[in-house]
């Protein structure tokens, strides 16, 4: 699931990495957008004809991205969904190896780039500071155990077998 706010030709990207590089089938790609006039919404639609696993949703809930997610999981087929961004920071060739921890049992999976082997390639200096105190201040302050390093991480697989 992607949810999408006028991502317009930054999209293709990363539906084409999406559909080359996730092995699991089925798949669905659920993107997610607040209004039609979105620049999304026509990009998506021109590939659909060449990648039929990509659906588009419109939020019904209420704009902003927490109401994309709701829209999202809600409308998702699948017993795994896995969040990613629009604007290509969540890599697809990871999708594979964490629906597999997701497979072997594990609650929730969470790529995070503050963790061994994690990396952040681009974006700003100021942003990926801030970015990086606040995770680290939010995980001592919040007493989270050692394994949770990246609070705010949205690239993650959901278990929704479960209500």
């Amino acid at each position: 699931m992607i949810p999408a706010y006028n991502e317009g030709e930054n999209i293709v990207g990363v539906l084409r990495g999406i559909h080359s590089r996730v092995r699991a089938r089925p798949l669905e790609v659920l993107v997610v957008h607040d209004f039609e006039a979105d620049t999304t919404v026509p990009v998506v639609r021109r590939l659909q004809a060449e990648m039929p696993e990509v659906t588009l949703l419109h939020n019904q809930l209420g704009r902003g991205v927490l109401n994309a997610l709701k829209a999202g999981l809600s409308a998702a087929g699948a017993a795994h969904v896995v969040v990613m961004m629009a604007d290509a920071s969540d890599d697809p060739a990871e999708v594979d190896g964490m629906l597999a921890r997701a497979l072997q049992g594990a609650d929730l999976v969470a790529a995070a780039r503050y963790m061994r082997g994690g990396r952040q390639i681009g974006g700003p200096l100021v942003k990926r500071l801030l970015s990086r105190g606040a995770g680290l201040s939010l995980h001592w302050l919040a007493g989270l155990p050692r394994m949770i390093r990246r609070t705010t991480s949205s690239f993650t697989v959901e278990d929704c077998s479960t209500p």
